[in-house]
């Protein structure tokens, strides 16, 4: 019985295809973000694009989170077309995976996490 219970938690431990996937987040940094509309319009051009998940605007800081699904990019020209739509000016994008697995996200990886 020992050896069971410790062979099954060592197979806990290799990974597994199931237990990790990636997902890229980019902050974009926006210039005339003031206001809730502002945000709420930023959120829906941004949102709509092809394998965005979420889309969060901090207007107190001028920024704009974007995570996509595992696999996709969130390219600058795209992203600089809707800001520019929008009426607004993008002044940089960072990008950053997040490794997690099926739990979710356990806490903050580093400062490109959205909030």
């Amino acid at each position: 019985m020992k050896i069971l219970s410790f062979s099954l938690f060592f197979l806990f431990l290799l990974p597994s295809p199931f237990a990790s996937a990636a997902e890229t987040h980019y902050r974009l940094h926006v210039d005339g973000l003031v206001c809730p509309f502002c945000a709420y319009n930023i959120e829906k051009k941004l949102g709509k694009l092809d394998g965005v998940e979420k889309v969060i605007a901090d207007l107190k800081n001028g920024l704009v989170y974007v995570q996509v699904a595992d696999g996709k990019k969130l390219p600058e020209k795209i992203a600089r077309k809707e800001i520019i739509d929008a009426g607004f000016t993008l002044r940089s994008i960072d990008s950053h995976v997040a490794e997690h697995g099926m739990m979710g996200h356990m806490g903050k990886m580093d400062k490109m996490d959205m909030p």
